[in-house]
């Protein structure tokens, strides 16, 4: 089962379908979060929009994993995620089609991290 967690509601037996719409749906101003989780603990957490997003998928409270873009580098971007404004490195700031593929093969795959994706172990 997968809980979609849209601004304050949570969304239970989320679809495919619903996480997509909730992510296109991110605006970086109203809506900039989004976080679905699994039955297992697992969650995905993708912020910011409409261009730019950070994707960070949790397997345990201490395994955290962030979608990189390897060609950018550490220069900040200004991206509002969760309603709070910060720089984030610029290799963490990735395009919808990337955020789309992380959080759909994380919900299809039951947590499993897109291997089309670079991702890296952030502290």
């Amino acid at each position: 089962m997968s809980v979609l967690h849209v601004e304050g509601h949570a969304h239970l037996e989320a679809t495919l379908l619903d996480v997509e719409k909730a992510i296109r749906h991110l605006d970086g101003a109203q809506h900039t979060l989004v976080l679905v989780e699994l039955s297992s603990g697992e969650t995905i957490t993708v912020g910011g929009g409409p261009r730019r997003f950070v994707v960070e998928l949790a397997e345990s409270t201490t395994d955290r994993w962030c979608v990189v873009d390897p060609t950018e580098g550490e220069h900040p971007i200004e991206l509002v995620v969760g309603g709070s404004l910060a720089g984030y490195p610029a290799r963490l700031c990735v395009d919808l089609d990337v955020a789309l593929e992380a959080a759909l093969t994380f919900v299809s795959r039951r947590g499993a991290r897109s291997a089309r994706l670079v991702w890296s172990q952030e502290t």
